[in-house]
């Protein structure tokens, strides 16, 4: 017959198992060591979507810049930023996507704002390096024709 534990072998081995448990948890809670605080820029630049153009200034600054979308025109529009690495062009991305209907699979995605109707606004915002990026409106128009094929599409440098 099995000897049952005591109540004292039983609290002793709670005790002991919360120990394991809590030293790391008490190593949490120390003080993490002092930096110096960071100071963020960030850059805001309004991107108009027309009928079916952008409006935006050519170039930004590298860091963290958060783009507002706003929809002039009279046609659902979004925003997607895409990075066009320095061995491939404007062109390439565009007749991959009007040919096979996708991104190419070289070219990196950043973000997308959401679909908004004309008169609304979107945010994206992304920690952009140095180089050439797109904006493009990826959403088939009314008529089935991409509005990047309607020039629905805009390059920017990143500084």
């Amino acid at each position: 017959m099995q000897k049952r534990p005591n109540w004292k072998e039983l609290a002793g081995f709670i005790a002991l198992a919360l120990s394991a448990l809590l030293t790391p948890l008490e190593a949490q809670t120390a003080a993490p060591p002092r930096r110096a605080p960071v100071a963020t820029k960030v850059e805001y630049v309004v991107v108009e979507g027309a009928d079916y153009a952008f409006k935006n200034p050519p170039s930004v600054n590298n860091g963290i810049v958060t783009f507002n979308l706003v929809n002039v025109g009279q046609d659902l529009h979004a925003m997607t930023l895409l990075e066009l690495p320095s061995n491939h062009t404007l062109k390439e991305f565009l007749d991959m996507y009007h040919q096979k209907g996708i991104i190419p699979p070289w070219m990196p995605t950043l973000g997308q704002t959401p679909t908004i109707a004309p008169r609304q606004e979107a945010f994206l915002t992304a920690r952009l390096k140095p180089g050439k990026y797109i904006l493009a409106c990826l959403i088939p128009g009314r008529d089935g024709r991409a509005h990047t094929e309607k020039g629905m599409v805009q390059l920017i440098t990143v500084k």
